[in-house]
This record gives C-alpha cells, structure tokens and sequence, in this order.
C-alpha cells in the first residue's frame, strides 16, 4: 500500500517546515434530521444532515429497518429520502469515521432521530 501526503503536509515540506500540528473537529457540523418523523404507512421520510467534514471519511446512514444508505459524502450535507412501509417505532442513526484503508472503519454516532409509523 503507497501512503500519499494530504496537500498541506506536501506543500509544508516543501516549504522546509519541520514541525506542525493538524486539529480536526470530527463532529463540528454534523447534524441528522427527519420530516416527517410520524405517518401512516408507507411513510415517505426525507433526512437531511451533513457529514463531519472529514476529506477521506466514511458516512453511513441507517434507517432502522434493515436498510442503510453509505453513498454519503463526509464533506457536505445531503438529502436522502427513505420509505418505511410497516407500522412501527424505528430509530434512524447517522455514523461516521475515518477511512480505515484495508481495514474496517471504526465508526462513531454523530447523529439519531426516531421515526413512528402507524
């Protein structure tokens, strides 16, 4: 496996800088919400929300009911509508990590709504 350098860390080498810290906030603007988050069924439910911000992170949004969503980017904020189509109490929860290369992503919580279904 070759390990590329993110831009800055190439362009600080460059420039002959020798020590530097990165900080990232992994959960600064994440957000999950639902509407409507009670029905009928077949309830139609759009989800809105933004990933961590994360350039090579991992975003997975599961619906509660045995289906998830991981085409999610972790750099902007996306729109995903679900259907669920039995009467129910689900709890949707939005979870993200970094890219975990040939291993596994660990993933966090960032993210839950709980959606009702008569």
């Amino acid at each position: 496996m070759r390990w590329r350098w993110p831009a800055f860390a190439l362009a600080a080498s460059v420039l002959g800088v020798t020590d530097m810290t990165v900080t990232t906030q992994m959960n600064a603007t994440a957000a999950l919400s639902a509407s409507p988050a009670s029905g009928r069924a077949p309830l139609e439910v759009t989800f809105t929300g933004a990933g961590p911000g994360m350039a090579e992170g991992v975003v997975v949004l599961d619906f509660g009911d045995g289906k998830t969503d991981d085409t999610i980017s972790s750099i902007r904020g996306f729109t995903r509508t679900h259907v669920y189509r039995a009467a129910g109490s689900y709890t949707a929860v939005l979870r993200s990590g970094a890219y975990g290369g040939q291993r596994p992503a660990v993933l966090s919580e960032i993210g839950r709504v709980t959606i009702v279904v008569d």
